[in-house]
């Protein structure tokens, strides 16, 4: 269930209208991808034949790059799958990916949070909610994922909890078709949903967190 959303569509087309945008935010995120990439660069060439893997020299070979440019260089290529996936172009994806097309479609009780002042985010399509499945709540203020309170805690995480609980309380959702499970090749699918599933790799690997304040600042 999702409970925190940016809901938009082509968002980075207004990221990049004011100056303060393209030079720290723009940027700033640009940035932080390409370094995010970088540092799992190794992992990613012991698969070279992949679409990401060849992208990497060219991303590499720029120093500074808005979040577009991060978006035309690796995102329309290895941010997804066939058949949607590669895309012409940023704006190709941008216009695929916007999500405010399909919360017609929405059936989970579902909460996205904007702020009336996020310079990447403009558009919030309150007059393209039609149902009572999605919860849209714009706050006065709060920038780009900036709603922290004077202790320095982010103060979104209270509503949340509060927009779970009465939720799980109070809304009566209607009971799910189950679909039944099955192994197909090794791996454990849905039936009729062969295409999606999940496999037992092993005892896999161990994920480390980011603490240090490059790493918390690391979305903004």
């Amino acid at each position: 269930m999702p409970t925190s959303l940016s809901i938009s569509n082509l968002p980075p087309r207004s990221l990049h209208g004011h100056w303060l945008n393209r030079t720290i935010y723009a940027k700033g995120m640009g940035s932080n991808l390409r370094r995010l990439l970088l540092r799992h660069a190794d992992s990613i060439m012991k698969f070279p034949d992949s679409r990401l893997a060849q992208c990497l020299p060219e991303l590499f070979s720029r120093k500074n790059l808005t979040l577009v440019q991060f978006d035309d260089f690796i995102t329309v290529h290895a941010g997804g799958t066939s058949p949607q996936f590669p895309f012409e172009n940023a704006r190709d994806y941008y216009t695929y990916a916007a999500s405010h097309k399909v919360l017609g479609d929405v059936r989970i009780p579902f909460l996205a949070v904007n702020s009336d002042d996020d310079p990447i985010v403009k558009h919030i399509p309150t007059d393209e909610i039609d149902g009572e499945w999605v919860t849209l709540v714009v706050t006065r203020g709060g920038g780009h994922l900036g709603w922290f309170e004077s202790t320095g805690k982010r103060w979104i995480r209270r509503p949340v909890l509060e927009w779970l609980r009465a939720t799980a309380e109070k809304i009566d959702v209607p009971r799910r078709v189950v679909r039944s499970i099955e192994v197909v090749d090794g791996w454990l699918v849905e039936s009729g949903r062969e295409y999606l599933g999940c496999i037992d790799s092993g005892e896999g690997g161990r994920v480390e967190g980011g603490n240090s304040p490059r790493d918390v600042f690391a979305g903004l």
